[in-house]
Parts: structure tokens; sequence; C-alpha cells
């Protein structure tokens, strides 16, 4: 009888592309969890300090690692971007440069290779980008939970957000998933570390369509 005896985290990735909440095109998946998942879990069950004492007493502690799943991002970037012809062509090459070679294979990718912002105050710029654009979508909360050992986390990327103003047709091929931070600029850097990565078919976005990403970790 063969027995694991590592606990193996797994990734299922849906994206769905609607109209008006009519389901226009689907990619789906199966990424890997990145190092910086892994160097982050082990800790996510621990405390750094717990009070003496005999008995000891409920509190204070403090926990070794506190951060929690609370973001998702896209890009254009990946191996399996489909329309390099619109990625690499005003405006997205001047917004958004970069090469297409992230693989969804690699554990030590640390960021988007492309990243898009969800919006921006006022007209968009080219880098260095302004202070006040938003680069991640945060994850709808409650959690869900589709068997006990596993945990989806869900966004909704609106019509106007990432395909506004020159963008008028946006080619996603790249998604992250990103933990919160206690800097308050966390959301407006478009070089945060994810903990996990995939890249799929392109979806093209567009202010006629909605992306709801569902990613679930099981465990």
């Amino acid at each position: 009888m063969h027995i694991v005896d590592t606990i193996q985290v797994r990734s299922n990735l849906n994206l769905t592309l609607r109209e008006r909440g009519k389901v226009k095109a689907r990619r789906s998946g199966h990424n890997i969890f990145l190092n910086l998942g892994r160097e982050w879990l082990p800790k996510l069950v621990g405390y750094s300090v717990l009070p003496a004492g005999a008995p000891p007493p409920p509190l204070p502690v403090t926990p070794e690692e506190d951060a929690r799943i609370r973001y998702m991002g896209v890009g254009i970037g990946g191996v399996r971007q489909l329309q390099l012809g619109v990625a690499n062509a005003p405006p997205m090459s001047v917004h958004y440069p970069g090469t297409n070679a992230r693989t969804d294979t690699d554990p030590t990718v640390i960021q988007l290779e492309r990243p898009v912002r969800l919006s921006s105050v006022g007209a968009p710029i080219p880098p260095p980008y302004a202070a006040s654009d938003v680069w991640l979508g945060q994850v709808q909360a409650p959690t869900t939970h589709p068997i006990p050992t596993s945990v989806t986390f869900k966004r909704v990327f609106t019509e106007l957000e990432i395909s506004y103003g020159p963008f008028l047709t946006v080619p996603l091929a790249e998604v992250m998933l990103f933990l919160h931070s206690p800097n308050p600029t966390y959301i407006h850097l478009p070089n945060n570390t994810g903990i996990a990565y995939d890249t799929f078919d392109t979806l093209s976005k567009t202010n006629a369509f909605a992306l709801e990403i569902d990613w679930t970790l099981r465990f």
C-alpha cells in the first residue's frame, strides 16, 4: 500500500468571459503552486510567539504568518498568448511592454510577465506608471469549499475594468493569485509577487465582457 506523507496543493482554474450574463468563452487549467506559495503555507500554521505559564493563558499569541489570499491579477504575457499581433502593437506594447516566455510549469515564477491595470485615475500613462493605478482585484468573501479539503476564490472583473480608455481589446493570457500585504500601496504595484500562476489560451477582454475567475486550491 502506497502512503503519501506530504500535503500536495493542486489547483483548478476556470475563467469565463460573459456578455450580459451569457457565456462567450471559457478557459480551464491546472496550474502549479509556486515556490513562494510553498514557502508561505508552512508558516501559516504556526506561531512565532506563545505566552508562558502553567497552564499557559490563551492570549496573547503571534502567528508566524498572517497573510491570506486576497487578490487576483491578470496580464498579456505567457507562452500561450495567441494574439501577439495585438499584444506587441500600441497601445499594449507602449503601456505593457515585455516578452511572452513565461510558462505555468516553472515554480520559480514570482510575478506576472506583462501585468495589466484594472483601472486608473484619469487617462492611463505608460511606464513609469501613476501611483493611483490599480493592478489587483480583491476576491470575494467568504470563500467557498466545494469539498472539505478545498477552497475556491472568486473574482469578477467588470466590463469597465482592464478594457478601458485606449485599451479596446486586451488579449489576456496569464493570471496570478496574490496574498494581502500591510503595505497600503500594495494593490497599486505592477510587480507584486504571487503564490500561484497560470498561462492560458488568449481571452480577448473588451468593455462588452465581464471576466469571472474561479480558482480552487485542493489539499
